[in-house]
């Protein structure tokens, strides 16, 4: 499952350099899952040109995802807010709380679930925390979602 990770109020790209850094040094996730950098779809956008682009394929993955964001985070105060986009959807999160963490894992399991690419659809219900869900978001092939998330 494709997963890609977006800062739209970005304008030099210093952030997605930042996080992708963090991402790239974290053995758990380096271990679960592929993570590159990629062209936006959306070209002419203002902003950065890149976004973060993860391949995940397994539960665990998930979870080594929102934990890294999550550290990743907490030591930046005052980074803004990053859009997760995948198959059916997208989350955008503000924080690195726990709920914040289990958030993100749920809507990446239960993406993984519908996408036929995981058995384990365990984790947490979406239960909210302070970020704004969206649904049919862009996933970061930039093919228009035909679901949205909406629990």
């Amino acid at each position: 499952m494709r997963v890609g990770l977006d800062f739209e109020e970005s304008r030099d790209g210093q952030e997605v350099q930042d996080l992708y850094r963090w991402l790239r040094m974290d053995a758990d996730l380096r271990r679960s899952a592929e993570i590159g950098l990629v062209s936006r779809p959306d070209a002419e956008a203002m902003g950065t040109l890149e976004i973060i682009e993860l391949v995940i394929a397994q539960g665990i993955a998930a979870l080594n995802l929102a934990v890294a964001y999550a550290a990743w985070r907490n030591t930046r105060p005052a980074a803004p807010q990053v859009t997760i986009t995948y198959p059916g959807g997208s989350i955008t999160v503000q924080d690195g709380s726990e709920e914040t963490v289990r958030r993100i894992e749920a809507a990446l399991r239960r993406a993984a679930a519908e996408d036929g690419e995981s058995e384990d659809t365990g984790g947490g219900e979406d239960t909210g925390g302070g970020e704004a869900v969206q649904g049919a978001g862009e996933p970061a092939d930039g093919s228009r979602a035909a679901a949205t998330d909406d629990a």
